[in-house]
Order: structure tokens, then sequence, then C-alpha cells
């Protein structure tokens, strides 16, 4: 149920960008400087205006034209706030590896300056892109080195932001553990300073946490007090995404009827919201609840639905999942070749989308060759699974080594070398 954070730090840093860029006047002895701060002013101004506007791409050479004129003026403070506005622009354009080295560069002058809370802010930004590159174990040193310096800072809600993004990260590698304490003092904190909006974000962090310990009864809790904040907040695809997270929660909790009641309204709220991907991630687990208790029906429209709401929001790594539900669905039905054409698709779109990604394409397509083995595709078994081992193998990973050694034994008594191929069905057409 991860579920990416929300870009956030537009919110929490424009303040800082849009509104602390006009300069002290410099003295008449000073032509050059003058102009050049005036200069600065001009281009800052105009950026700012567009920046507003969402047009990044033309802010973005303003930007540079403002830190070369304050770099002329020698006010390291405003150079600092004009690589902020640059990486925050090169990271709306999906730069993040040129905002990074922007965010790197603003750190350096903060420092130097001896504001450490603007530079943790910085560690604070380059963390998420960090994060978003795929670099979490980065992104959580960064955020380790930025708090003690967000803790001092005056504007504490930056040190809230940053424990909410730390909190997610430790989760998603698989230490929630660790996570708790940060999610706590996130809301405490939110709760000090009666900010409702972070109150909302720091319950639904906790409820991930503790959902993440085993504690899906408290997770529940958590998740439904934040989306009712959410709700009063006309926050509405947080909301939907609460909904989605509680049902979750109550699967565990063997409470099937709510899951799947509330599973169907999340994939409602996003389908309204126009969010094909989440839709999507929420039918497919509709069909996996219909599909334990042997509703075939409503468990393949479910599944076929969640395809179809995947590709058509072109989110390719939903459709992957949405694709391994319908084969279930398919194979519950005892209709092997379908679902071995339907996991011959999620393999072949499993290899874009995980391609850094091992332990998933693994996964993919060991669960292929099972379902290969039952429509008596042999040959196509015996390929997947030595695919599997080279990427183990890569991957130098006795962990993997060992699952996909474990499956190729379980597969073996499936494998009748005498029997004929049979013909797969062909694949769903792309829409």
């Amino acid at each position: 149920m991860s579920r990416p954070a929300p870009r956030r730090w537009l919110a929490w840093g424009c303040g800082w960008i849009l509104f602390g860029l006009i300069p002290s006047p410099l003295v008449a002895q000073e032509p050059d400087r003058a102009r050049a701060a005036t200069e600065a002013a001009s281009q800052a101004s105009e950026a700012d205006r567009l920046f507003k506007l969402g047009e990044f791409a033309a802010a973005l050479p303003l930007y540079r034209a403002e830190h070369a004129s304050r770099a002329t003026t020698g006010d390291l403070r405003y150079e600092a706030y004009a690589l902020r506005a640059i990486g925050i622009c090169q990271a709306e354009l999906g730069d993040d590896t040129a905002a990074v080295d922007s965010w790197r560069q603003a750190h350096t002058l903060d420092l130097k300056r001896d504001d450490p809370g603007y530079a943790g802010y910085d560690d604070f930004l380059i963390a998420q892109a960090e994060a978003r590159l795929g670099r979490a174990e980065a992104a959580i040193q960064t955020l380790d080195r930025a708090l003690p310096r967000l803790t001092g800072a005056a504007d504490r809600d930056h040190e809230i932001d940053a424990r909410l993004v730390l909190t997610r990260l430790l989760v998603g590698t698989g230490r929630a553990d660790q996570a708790r304490g940060h999610a706590t003092r996130a809301l405490e904190l939110a709760r000090q300073l009666n900010d409702d909006w972070r109150v909302a974000d720091s319950l639904a962090s906790s409820g991930q946490v503790e959902g993440a310990l085993g504690k899906p009864d408290v997770a529940l809790d958590q998740f439904t007090q934040a989306q009712q904040a959410f709700e009063r907040q006309g926050r509405a695809a947080d909301a939907a995404w609460m909904e989605t997270t509680s049902a979750s929660a109550l699967v565990p909790l063997d409470k099937p009827d709510q899951a799947l009641a509330r599973f169907e309204q999340a994939a409602k709220l996003h389908k309204h919201l126009e969010d094909g991907g989440s839709t999507s991630e929420d039918l497919a687990a509709v069909a996996g609840l219909h599909l334990e208790a042997g509703r075939l029906v409503p468990a393949l429209t479910a599944a076929q639905e969640a395809v179809d709401q995947a590709r058509d929001a072109d989110d390719r790594a939903r459709e992957v999942e949405a694709l391994v539900r319908l084969a279930q669905v398919q194979g519950a039905k005892n209709e092997w070749l379908k679902a071995a054409a339907t996991l011959d698709e999620a393999v072949i779109l499993g290899r874009q989308v995980a391609r850094d990604d091992p332990p998933e394409q693994i996964r993919i397509l060991l669960t292929a060759a099972a379902t290969d083995a039952r429509a008596g595709l042999t040959n196509r078994t015996d390929e997947r699974i030595k695919t599997a081992e080279r990427l183990a193998d890569e991957a130098k990973s006795s962990e993997l080594k060992r699952i996909v050694a474990n499956t190729a034994q379980s597969l073996r008594p499936t494998i009748d070398p005498t029997r004929q191929e049979q013909t797969p069905a062909p694949p769903i057409p792309p829409r």
C-alpha cells in the first residue's frame, strides 16, 4: 500500500523563496553591485510570478540569472535562495539529479553563513529527491543529518515534515520500529503548533507504522482519525487514500466483508478523482477478497477492470499487479492457458517497470513459471526458471537464489517431458 509521498516542499518552501528576494539597498559608492542587485530583484520578481503560475520551465532561466546577479553582490543569503528556487524548478521538471546539485550548493552557502535552519531545510529537499531517485538509504542518512538542525530552527513545521518523510522511508525499508519515535514526535509537535494539516498527516504516518508493527487495530483507529481530518480539510485525495489503508488494516483483523466494502468505496472515490492507478489497486484488492471467498464471477470482473484502469492511467507498475491478480482468478477457474498468457504480459511489462528491482522481476517470473507448468508449457517454465536464476546470480543474493531453487524444485514434479506443448491464448490486446 505504499503510496508515494506528496510533494509538499513547494508549500513548505515557497514562502522563503517567493517573499524574501528583495535585497537591502547598496551604497552609492558601489555602482556595479547596486546595478547587480537591481537586476537580481527584477529577475526574481518575474521568476516568482511565473513560479506561482506553475510555469517552472520559464521561471528556471530567470532564477539562474538571478543567481548570477546575487553572486556578484556577494549576498550569500539571497544567492542560496535563488539556488533553492532553481532546484525546485528542476525537480518539478523531472530532473531530481540536477535539483540535488542545486540544493547542495545552497546547503554549502547556508553553512558558510552559519544558518543551520536553512541548511537543514536544504538537506530535507535533498532527501526527498534522493528518495524519488530510489536512493532510500542516502535519503535516510541525509534526514538524520538534517533533523538536529531543523530541531533548533525557528520554523518547527519543517522538523515535522522531515520526521514524516523519514517515517515513510523507514517503514518502506522494514524498520518500522525505528520509525515509531519519529511519527510520535511529529504528531506531538503538530499538536503543539495547532497545525491541523500536519496532525492529519502525522496520524496517517503513525497508522502505517503500527500496521507494519503488526497492530492493525491501532492502525485502523489512526487511519480513521486521519481520514476524518482529511475530509474536514477538503483533502479528497488523501481521504480516499485513507479509505484504502483502512480497508487494508481490516484484512488482518479477519473482517473481510468490512474490508471489501471499504475497498469498493475507495475504488469509487479514486475513480471520481480520475486516479486510475489507485482505482486499479483498490479493484485488485476487491478481486482478491472475492477470490478468497470463492466468488469467481465478481473476482474476474474486478480483476479485469483493475487491468483496464491501470492501462488507461498508463500506470505500468499497477498494471503488472492487476495482471497477476487476473491470472490468479483465471487459474482458479482452471483456465490455465489464459492465465499463462496474462502472466506473459506481466513478465514483459515487469522487465520495464522493475528493471532495477531483481526481487520484483523474480517474483513475477516465478509466478509465471508456476502457471506455465500448470498450463503444460514446460519449455517456457524452464526458460522462466533460468532467467530467474540468472537475475539472482547477478544480484549476488543468497536469499533470492534459495527462493528460485526451492521454486524450481517444487515445479519439477509438475513438468511432464512427454506432454505436448499447448498453444497459449493470445495476450490481452493493449488499449
